[in-house]
């Protein structure tokens, strides 16, 4: 019996230093690629904390909170997470609904008086899923020159640009008015009603702030390369309290841990409301795969759910293998995917986690290249058919194709493409915006102007396609 206790206690011992040693590695491949990604976008500090198991598994601060001043960040680092801020306000909306406040079928005219006529019947579930139509004020300039009421004004005098709940099209639009919603019922503010139902009452470490040039202590400062090319301080983005719920929130790593936590522990909202929010949202001429609020990831049938914010963070968390992954940073000198880096992130911890994707990608483009277009289509529908193909942004990976042989030079096969995706997703505005490139660069300006048109009758392209009919314009 002594003997059996022995045993058992040695197998325990080895059991414990291999389990030490796998842990080890996998930290360890985390800390390169991470350093690696910092290094090859320009990043100038991230942070990244992983949850696994109700515990945290990895977190690490990597570079500065300030290059200027050379801060390191750190446990005390307060980052701005943009529109990261969403995620947190779908929980506020629900947390309403759960108590009877609000209904995702209310229409927004039984909260907010003064509205255009054509917006009165608009319901709060199409603003949570951006598929309300309206006019965007995220072009209407920084509130810099423009106050809530101009941006009020100049948002009630466009017009729809489509049917609601026709497709997904962000919108900050709709953010302004769940902001002005919430304060509505709760005769509370935005930030007071948020700190004391989702994080206790925290004032020091969240705090909401649209304006990145307010120099606030601990908190990191932004940089990015969007005005001229070169990494500067601050994203020019719609300022002012009335965005908060767009993209205001600020907080630390920590605290964020601590809300996931509350979050997976339906401490926030009961586990029903929680699915509810996460449901998909099933748009009428749109494929895109989104809930309220949340986009919904499959990866290799592993369900998971999060947002990101400016491109430098991010937040998913993957409910059945009990993974939450928080990647925080303060700017970029390259633009990357940051939903890749936590796929990847979520693929070191768990080998089974990974984005088919990639390898769907490389199936088709070796079959375009060494088999040619037919044999391509071929291959496409019979992905398309399986039973796979659910976990597929298909259209994604065919525009991906199309601009890796333009890359290449391989200018018929890219048109052929573009074209098909065209074929393939009539109702998406960036197909046509990337057919109206590539005819543009061949100097086709007729059929690079049609097309660019197509694009902003679906919905446009966040005013890249607009801006290439200007050129078009001056070109002829």
């Amino acid at each position: 019996m002594k003997n059996n206790n022995l045993l058992f206690v040695l197998c325990l011992i080895i059991f414990s230093i291999s389990h030490m040693f796998a842990q080890g590695e996998v930290v360890k491949k985390i800390d390169q690629y991470i350093s690696q990604v910092k290094k090859e976008n320009n990043i100038p500090g991230v942070s990244v904390c992983i949850v696994k198991d109700d515990a945290i598994f990895y977190k690490k601060h990597f570079g500065l909170a300030s290059i200027e001043h050379d801060v390191p960040l750190s446990e005390q680092s307060i980052f701005r997470v943009y529109s990261l801020t969403k995620t947190v306000i779908s929980v506020a909306i629900f947390q309403l609904i759960e108590k009877g406040k609000l209904s995702l079928e209310d229409p927004i005219s039984k909260y907010i008086s003064g509205v255009p006529t054509s917006w009165k019947s608009l319901q709060i579930k199409y603003l949570l899923t951006h598929s309300s139509g309206l006019p965007d004020m995220r072009v209407f300039g920084s509130n810099k020159q423009l106050t809530e009421e101009k941006a009020k004004e100049k948002a009630f005098k466009e017009e729809f640009t489509f049917a609601k709940g026709d497709k997904y099209s962000y919108n900050q639009t709709n953010f302004w008015l769940l902001h002005r919603i919430i304060e509505k019922i709760t005769n509370k503010k935005l930030e007071d009603f948020i700190r004391e139902n989702q994080f206790e009452g925290e004032k020091d470490n969240v705090f909401f702030s649209s304006d990145s040039k307010l120099i606030i202590k601990n908190r990191v400062t932004s940089y990015f390369p969007f005005s001229t090319g070169k990494m500067i301080i601050d994203l020019p983005t719609i300022e002012g309290d009335y965005m908060y719920a767009a993209n205001g929130l600020n907080i630390t790593l920590n605290e964020f841990v601590k809300w996931d936590k509350r979050l997976r522990n339906n401490e926030l909202l009961k586990e029903s409301t929680k699915l509810k929010m996460w449901e998909e949202f099933p748009y009428q001429k749109s494929n895109k795969i989104f809930t309220y609020a949340w986009d919904k990831f499959f990866l290799n049938y592993h369900e998971s759910y999060g947002f990101t914010g400016s491109l430098i963070t991010a937040y998913r968390i993957f409910p059945k293998d009990n993974i939450s992954v928080f990647i925080l940073s303060n700017g970029l000198g390259e633009i990357y995917d940051i939903d890749d880096v936590v796929d990847h992130v979520a693929n070191i911890v768990n080998g089974d986690i990974y984005n088919v994707q990639e390898p769907t990608f490389n199936t088709l483009h070796t079959i375009v290249l060494n088999q040619g277009f037919e044999k391509f289509k071929k291959k496409y529908f019979k992905i398309k058919n399986g039973s796979q193909s659910r976990e597929l942004d298909l259209e994604d990976v065919v525009n991906s194709l199309g601009y890796t042989l333009l890359r290449s030079q391989k200018n018929k096969e890219a048109l052929k493409m573009f074209t098909f995706n065209t074929e393939e997703y009539p109702n998406s505005a960036n197909v046509y915006d990337s057919l109206g490139e590539i005819y543009l660069m061949q100097k086709q300006y007729d059929l690079a102007e049609e097309n660019y048109k197509k694009a902003i009758a679906l919905g446009g392209t966040n005013g890249n396609a607009k801006e290439m009919l200007e050129k078009i314009k001056a070109k002829k």
